[in-house]
């Protein structure tokens, strides 16, 4: 299980910035540290829907915010580190055969945005050449 990377009081800040500014942070967390998070446990990744029925892969900055969105609903989930070039490499194309979207910094089952895999692919090679 992933410790902490950063304060709670920080995570809960993070939280609550608007949309723009959570989507704006994830890029810029994922370019400087190379990885990103998702949730599950040591068989499966949790996926959502939104109200359209899409499936949605939620993704996280840090380990923090991932925890205390999910924290406590299933017994052995857990934040899961997973780098941003193995993500775009190996993820997107699984992404791709199971129809799914990328739900960016969900909190409170409110997505800072949804992007389709493309459009995520752009933004994430954009910022990680811009680091």
């Amino acid at each position: 299980m992933a410790s902490d990377d950063i304060s709670r009081g920080e995570a809960e800040r993070l939280r609550g910035l608007d949309e723009a500014a959570r989507v704006a942070r994830t890029f810029e967390v994922i370019a400087g540290k190379g990885a990103l998070w998702v949730w599950g446990d040591e068989d499966e990744i949790l996926f959502t829907e939104d109200a359209k029925r899409r499936t949605l892969l939620p993704i996280w900055p840090h380990a923090t915010v991932a925890r205390l969105e999910n924290e406590g609903e299933v017994d052995g989930e857990h934040a899961i580190k997973i780098p941003a070039e193995v993500f775009l490499r190996e993820w997107l194309p699984q992404l791709k055969e199971d129809d799914a979207d990328i739900a960016i910094f969900p909190v409170e089952e409110r997505s800072a945005a949804i992007l389709t895999l493309p459009d995520f692919r752009s933004r994430m090679t954009a910022a990680l050449r811009l680091n």
